[in-house]
């Protein structure tokens, strides 16, 4: 059994107007259902989840969601937080993956990338459970430092660490 796996985390926010009944936010939440309910086609994908991110830091409940009436400022950011047993896999799934790439072009126009890196992965040890807060703190690493075997990105890849072992 494996004493690591690769955390991986990544954030969307929304540009304009947000609610989740909008056409561009209902079309997202539906592809983001079928494609993670495909996870056994991706051998490498051990879990996932998905929320939503205040402006303030909060993680939003489900009425939280369902209330949200912003206008580009205060927009939440949506994130996915996973756990893959290689970057390998999550490589095929981001940049393989048909749906996923045919989702990510169709909604290009529709995501913020003024903040910089929206995606940040890390070993974590096996029973590790990823916070958001956690997970926003690497990605916020990795935004001011660059690359680090602490946050990571696919193009600049870090090996897990090596087990030390107690003679």
């Amino acid at each position: 059994m494996h004493d690591y796996f690769l955390a991986h985390f990544n954030v969307a926010r929304p540009l304009g107007a947000f609610n989740v009944h909008l056409d561009e936010s209902k079309y997202f939440f539906k592809q983001l259902q079928d494609l993670f309910e495909r996870d056994h086609l991706h051998d490498g994908l051990l879990w996932h989840r998905h929320g939503m991110r205040a402006v303030d830091g909060r993680e939003l409940n489900f009425f939280e969601i369902a209330a949200l009436d912003t206008q580009g400022d205060n927009n939440p950011h949506i994130y996915t937080v996973a756990g893959w047993r290689s970057a390998k896999d999550v490589h095929n799934f981001a940049y393989r993956d048909r749906q996923h790439m045919e989702n990510m072009k169709r909604l290009r126009h529709w995501v913020d990338r003024s903040e910089g890196a929206n995606m940040v992965m890390w070993w974590a040890e096996r029973d590790t459970r990823i916070s958001l807060e956690m997970a926003w703190d690497r990605l916020q690493r990795l935004r001011t430092d660059g690359p680090t075997a602490h946050a990571f990105n696919l193009q600049e890849r870090f090996d897990p660490p090596k087990l030390s072992s107690v003679a």
